[in-house]
């Protein structure tokens, strides 16, 4: 079995000769980064925050100076990922095919989607697609009808039930979905023909916007004023949709939020965006984004709540007022699917889907427009990046210190106003992994500059990470707590979450005096326990994160997964080697405890290691056939650690 690696190049040098790849925007610029995995099938994805935890790696001054140029390049994609405020999670290479039939439905793998359709029911489903757990069915484009009226009666047929054709057609990156039928009604026991509806969904493996359009072919025989085309959503108390916000709401208040069940008619005249999202704001928050076409304004939307506090349907209504004869009318929307993001900024989520759209059809990736998982990871990679460019020990320009120095204030900034002052109204937008990655990053430009407002940032972030602690003092027989992934978490210890809490803590305690962090790290590591996995028939010893819920029944959750276990061997390095004397304490007392723990995890790491040609691969967990973008940089800092922690 290979020995655990001593040194960070190897390990580096896999990423720079089996990970890194070319990737082209939509704006036709190139970049090169790191895959998702060395072998990712048809899926070519690039995560940046996955990139920024290479760059932290890569960062290290001996990596920096074998791999510039690599180095740089993970920069500068870094950066383009960032707009404003905003910290977008992935590009993807584009992907379109089919991928089976569960009875009348067809699956279709999208480059950063899953899509499904019944077209002989109507029935569209789009949904953000992972390589895990997280993929779900966010959308069911169906429930629409028509309204009209006809010799002073108001009529409304559903769509549904008169499709008699369908379609499915990919054209090259494009998957062209139709289906259409007569519409007819009965006026004065008389059946009269309406006229044809069809309605035409695209979607392109360049993009992750798609269109849906509404036409309806009016008889010329027969006269009807005020039609009323749709564009429903259906399915969406699955994933507790339960806010419309829309460009025609004052001061980005909720244009309607789902309260009793009822059918609710709201007016939204002369709209131009509208989103139906949930109402938290985090990296994980859904929405569906909706863009009227060729510059049409939404008259209306009608809402439906059928289990109090969420949206079964919503549908789009389309006014086409006066009277119509023989007409074409056309109802159409660009729309879009985020799970996470700053959903009270209306107006960027508007830009960014006229830029979209505007650029369809041109070669391109394709963008996942949702926010980043771990926002800081960014600023604490080009904290690290700006500290080595300061000491004058990387190979680029001193230029490149103060750029990267005004992008992680600029950045610290937008993470306190969208974040940190917001925590005592929003106390579910921050991941606490997240924000122990801001607290690293802001450790590091502290030590880096000693300016105090890096000072000043840290002592309120570390207010705000012990609001996420959360004790069971009497539950092992001595004090102990453990950090909850976020505020309303199930009362679980992710281990990766507990243990960067804790490492970002035993940082802070360098340059802050505050009896309680000290105790805080003796009761989080009173939380550490041994527990043995039985995976695909392989056995694991690993270490947990204890969790007493609120029956008093004891959980765990494990660290089988490598890249949470070398974050926790990070904090028991930071933990051993910090000068703070209670800290010291703290480490004498549980130094057997340590020892074994750290064994344990040691042990699991040598037992994934692949060498390869002088390189060192640290695969994602002993059972696994490979690495990826998120185990190789934190199972290496876990053994190695950062010259600026």
């Amino acid at each position: 079995m290979p020995a655990l690696p001593t040194e960070a190049i190897p390990a580096a040098e896999f990423l720079v000769r089996h990970l890194y790849r070319p990737i082209t925007t939509a704006a036709g610029s190139s970049y090169f980064a790191i895959t998702e995995t060395e072998n990712p099938g048809e899926d070519a994805w690039f995560w940046n925050d996955d990139n920024a935890k290479i760059l932290e790696l890569m960062s290290r001054p001996e990596i920096w100076q074998r791999f510039p140029r690599e180095t740089a390049e993970i920069i500068r994609f870094v950066r383009s990922m960032c707009h404003g405020p905003f910290i977008f999670r992935r590009v993807s290479a584009p992907r379109l095919e089919p991928a089976g039939k569960e009875g009348s439905v067809t699956i279709y793998r999208h480059s950063l989607m899953q899509l499904k359709f019944d077209l002989q029911r109507g029935a569209v489903v789009a949904g953000v697609r992972f390589h895990d757990e997280r993929s779900a069915d966010n959308l069911m484009l169906s429930g629409n009808y028509i309204e009209f009226t006809y010799r002073g009666r108001r009529f409304k047929r559903p769509v549904e039930t008169a499709i008699s054709e369908i379609d499915a057609v990919q054209e090259g990156h494009q998957l062209h979905l139709r289906h259409s039928g007569e519409v007819s009604f009965t006026p004065y026991w008389q059946c009269r023909r309406l006229g044809r509806v069809a309605y035409t969904y695209i979607f392109d493996a360049r993009s992750m916007l798609f269109e849906v359009e509404a036409a309806l072919d009016l008889d010329g025989r027969i006269q009807v004023s005020d039609v009323v085309l749709t564009i429903g959503h259906d399915g969406l108390g699955y994933c507790f949709f339960n806010n419309i916000v829309a460009d025609t709401s004052p001061n980005v208040m909720p244009l309607f939020r789902a309260r009793k069940p009822a059918v609710s008619r709201i007016e939204a005249p002369g709209g131009t965006y509208y989103a139906i999202r949930q109402a938290h704001i985090s990296g994980d928050a859904l929405a569906i984004h909706s863009m009227p076409r060729y510059g049409q304004r939404l008259s209306g939307i009608e809402a439906v709540v059928e289990t109090a506090g969420r949206f079964s349907r919503v549908i789009a209504r389309y006014e086409f007022p006066g009277q119509q004869r023989g007409a074409r009318l056309v109802a159409a929307e660009h729309k879009l699917i985020t799970a996470g993001g700053f959903y009270d900024r209306i107006a960027d989520y508007a830009g960014f889907m006229r830029a979209a759209a505007a650029a369809n059809g041109a070669p391109q990736a394709a963008y996942d427009l949702s926010i980043s998982y771990d926002y800081g990871v960014t600023i604490n990679a080009l904290s690290k990046c700006f500290a080595v460019c300061a000491a004058g020990i990387s190979p680029e320009p001193a230029s490149l210190a103060e750029e990267l120095r005004s992008f992680v204030d600029q950045y610290l900034d937008y993470y306190f106003e969208l974040y940190v002052d917001q925590h005592e109204q929003r106390p579910n937008a921050i991941f606490s992994r997240e924000l122990a990655f801001v607290l690293l990053g802001v450790v590091t430009m502290y030590r880096a500059t000693g300016s105090a407002d890096y000072l000043r940032r840290l002592r309120r972030l570390c207010d705000v990470l012990l609001d996420f602690e959360l004790r069971f003092d009497a539950a092992v027989g001595r004090p102990a707590s453990a950090f909850l992934m976020r505020k309303d978490s199930p009362r679980r210890a992710f281990v990766d979450c507990h243990s960067a809490a804790l490492l970002a803590l035993t940082q802070a305690t360098r340059y802050i005096r505050d009896d309680r962090l000290a105790a805080t790290i003796e009761r989080g590591l009173a939380s550490y326990g041994l527990e043995t996995c039985w995976i695909g028939g392989t056995v694991v010893d690993t270490v947990s994160a204890l969790m007493v819920d609120e029956a008093g029944e004891r959980r765990t959750e494990n660290a089988f997964w490598n890249f949470k276990a070398g974050l926790t061997l990070r904090f028991f390095a930071a933990l051993r080697q910090s000068s703070d004397p209670a800290l010291q304490l703290v480490a004498a007392r549980q130094r057997d405890r340590m020892q074994l723990l750290e064994s344990i995890m040691r042990d699991q790491l040598e037992r994934s290691v692949t060498e390869r040609d002088g390189m060192v691969e640290l695969r994602c967990s002993v059972i696994s056939a490979e690495t990826n973008s998120e185990s190789q940089p934190w199972a290496m800092l876990g053994l190695v650690g950062h010259p600026w922690d």
